[in-house]
């Protein structure tokens, strides 16, 4: 064999490395880029990483920061609505009323059920409990209509008739007493006047008055208490805090004790301490001003030649901030208003004949204005109460 045809061990080593130098070359290369990717990738991670960190804490923030804000702009908005109510409407002579009435409790024909009345006497409206309280005679109880409500809910007597603690006989009145969060009712049927709690607490109901026809109440700006007694034809004050009460109107102490029997119907009190009286016999409403010794006659019964056999009775009167008197004339089935002075009243709600129609009524009794200045009417004969709403120009 040819001797320069051989590679021996020496060749073949130098072959070996010359040829796989670029190969080593380029893997060291593929290796620094692949560390280089790699490094890169990592970093972008963490930079990734660390703007998702960030971003959320500050929209945890700004969601705690909105919630915050959220919660506190309510409280202050309701506070302000709070303590800036709007001013009461002020009814004159000019006031008119709708002619189509709604019924705002009964009107589902007489019946002890928590939608029905039966020969209602009293109203006393509670404006910032948006309710009414009815003296519902017949069925021995004070009830509670929501402004809104369908149905009645008994806050005093409701357990039958009786002269228990515990219940009523007849009720003719109610009212609010809210310093103390109570009721006060004339208790007709067994001669006196009664307190019960709001909070539904029997301990706490008592006799404040007895021996005494009492058949409407009124209270003054002084939380002093007025009662009107049916039999012998009194208003007697008592002031909060004393047991004795005095007469505020009535038969004089120099009266005629063969005078005629007068029957004093439901009263009101106004902001300067005038008694005004509705007399159920004579049909006539009477004013007695503060420390007045006789009373003055303010407003009458409608008669006509249609009524020459019935007898005129007035049962409600309430006087507005003007000094305007509003009776509710019983057999004429209307509401007049007054003016101070006049010798005629013009009608403001009935007056379309007795009946049962949404604008007619039926012997009303007690009325009274809410807020608003809408009128509502004891609508008796129809066992209902019904609400004639305010006209805004």
């Amino acid at each position: 064999m040819n001797s320069n045809n051989r590679i021996d061990v020496y060749d073949s080593a130098t072959v070996n490395s010359n040829a796989t130098q670029p190969i080593t070359l380029c893997e060291r290369f593929r290796k620094r880029k692949l560390m280089w990717i790699v490094l890169i990738i990592i970093v972008a991670l963490i930079t990734t990483i660390l703007v998702v960190v960030l971003k959320t804490k500050k929209t945890n923030n700004e969601k705690t920061s909105t919630t915050e804000e959220t919660t506190t702009e309510p409280t202050e908005q309701i506070e302000t609505t709070t303590e800036q109510l709007p001013p009461p409407f002020v009814i004159d002579s000019n006031t008119k009323w709708k002619q189509n009435a709604s019924t705002v409790a009964g009107g589902h024909g007489k019946g002890n059920r928590t939608n029905q009345l039966d020969q209602p006497q009293s109203i006393y409206v509670d404006d910032d409990n948006e309710s009414i309280y009815i003296s519902d005679y017949k069925n021995h109880r004070i009830v509670r209509w929501g402004f809104n409500s369908t149905h009645g809910e008994v806050v005093a007597g409701g357990n039958g008739t009786g002269n228990r603690i515990d219940q009523l006989k007849t009720p003719t009145d109610a009212i609010l007493d809210k310093k103390d969060s109570s009721l006060i009712i004339c208790d007709f049927g067994n001669a006196r006047v009664v307190k019960w709690s709001r909070q539904h607490d029997t301990t706490s109901q008592r006799i404040i008055v007895s021996r005494i026809g009492c058949w409407s109440l009124a209270m003054d700006n002084n939380g002093d208490l007025y009662v009107s007694d049916f039999v012998t034809d009194a208003v007697i004050l008592w002031k909060r805090g004393q047991t004795k009460g005095t007469k505020v109107a009535g038969k004089s102490r120099n009266a005629d004790s063969t005078s005629r029997k007068r029957n004093f119907a439901y009263i009101f009190v106004d902001e300067y301490y005038s008694v005004y009286v509705a007399d159920w016999v004579d049909g006539e409403a009477m004013e007695w001003k503060k420390d007045a010794k006789n009373g003055t006659i303010v407003a009458r019964a409608h008669t006509n030649e249609m009524m020459l056999d019935t007898p005129p009775r007035l049962a409600g009167v309430i006087v507005d901030s003007m000094g305007n008197i509003y009776v509710s004339d019983t057999m004429a089935c209307q509401i007049t208003r007054w003016l101070p002075g006049e010798k005629f009243g013009g009608t403001v709600a009935g007056g379309k004949g007795c009946g049962k129609g949404a604008r007619q009524l039926f012997a009303p009794y007690d009325l009274s204005f809410d807020r608003q200045g809408n009128l509502y009417v004891v609508d008796y004969g129809n066992s209902r109460v019904q609400k004639f709403a305010v006209e805004h120009d």
